[in-house]
């Protein structure tokens, strides 16, 4: 049963807050002597200098520099080394895929968005973003290993992050060329360039899209429950993410607009009410589960003005009171912790 705005904003004017959901996260602790070895490597750059007319003698040395990488990326990303290609078919692959049009006018835009002469001043920015963060990482996760080498690309969007090797991570650079790229003049049916979506494709989002790639490994979502155990699952990481980015706006963290981040604040009672009222937080189906949590232009049964995942910031909200109430958990075991049930007991929640 859909409830219609109509429905829902009564609650809001009798429960309007304006609190914010970090007003419970203590000052950030001083990581400044964490040591954190990072090597950056230009994947994006040797790949489009390369020399088509010698490209089996290219990719070795592709290999050579770069390591496990380019098996990840030739395997998956630019399949040029599937099973059923011979090596000069996959050299044809490779040629074609490097003179396709859109490859060109990604590439020439992450070259100029992100260069690599002059110092490449905005990579450099973005790296040590991701280095600060990867110390409140281990701050937070001693025991979580920790990436030493960050690989940048770029493809026909495929993706904006992910682990390869030995726990080493590769990041899109296509995924954050800012709000001045129409991502939906690539394919505007591609449910990737929504703009509900699109708009966290931007320079400030880097760290966390990394972050959340290292959390969802380290911290897997689970592959069966009910409604409460995904979205306190989906708070603990939010409430996670913001001790890893402190100092980042709210609205970045959750890859939301300001407008959203405020309409989730004066929202949490009638957010709560609604779960209550249509009795699905403890439903196991996963197609429901799906549409309350994941991204979505809007949540359904609430208004446009929601973000997708509302239900998420309830999660977050339950983590922080339950951690509240016990103190002395550290991160690790609050991660550990699976039940949403009990989190939600031990929480004493009461929405604001």
């Amino acid at each position: 049963m859909k409830v219609s705005r109509h429905l829902f904003f009564p609650l809001l004017l009798l429960f309007f807050t304006a609190a914010s959901c970090s007003e419970d996260t203590p000052p950030p602790p001083d990581v400044r002597d964490i040591e954190v070895d990072l090597t950056v490597l230009r994947f994006d750059r040797a790949l489009a200098a390369l020399d088509t007319s010698r490209i089996e003698e290219e990719m070795e040395r592709l290999d050579r520099t770069f390591g496990s990488f380019t098996e990840a990326f030739f395997t998956h990303l630019v399949p040029v080394r599937r099973g059923d290609f011979s090596a000069a078919e996959g050299q044809n692959v490779l040629r074609a895929y490097l003179e396709y049009p859109l490859t060109r006018v990604v590439d020439s835009t992450v070259e100029s968005r992100f260069p690599a002469v002059g110092g490449g001043a905005q990579v450099q920015g973005l790296v040590e973003d991701f280095r600060q963060g990867l110390r409140y990482y281990r701050h937070y996760l001693p025991q979580a290993p920790v990436p030493d080498t960050l690989v940048t690309f770029d493809t026909h969007f495929e993706l904006a992050a992910f682990l390869y090797g030995d726990g080493q991570i590769a990041a899109g650079l296509e995924f954050f060329l800012g709000p001045d790229f129409d991502y939906a003049l690539v394919n505007p049916e591609e449910p990737i360039f929504s703009d509900y979506l699109a708009q966290s494709y931007t320079p400030a989002h880097f760290t966390g899209k990394l972050l959340r790639v290292l959390l969802e490994d380290r911290f897997p979502p689970p592959r069966s429950g009910r409604l409460i155990d995904y979205l306190i699952y989906e708070g603990k990481k939010l409430y996670l993410l913001e001790h890893l980015l402190p100092e980042t706006p709210d609205h970045v963290v959750y890859e939301i607009t300001e407008e959203q981040m405020d309409w989730l604040r004066n929202n949490e009672t009638p957010i709560y009410a609604y779960l209550q009222r249509e009795d699905i937080l403890y439903t196991t189906d996963v197609n429901r589960i799906n549409k309350y949590t994941r991204p979505a232009p809007y949540t359904p049964g609430m208004p446009v003005e929601s973000p997708g995942g509302a239900v998420n910031y309830l999660g977050r909200q339950i983590v922080a009171a339950y951690m509240a109430a016990h103190p002395e958990l550290t991160m690790p075991e609050l991660m550990a912790l699976t039940d949403g049930q009990e989190i939600l007991r031990g929480a004493r929640y009461k929405p604001r």
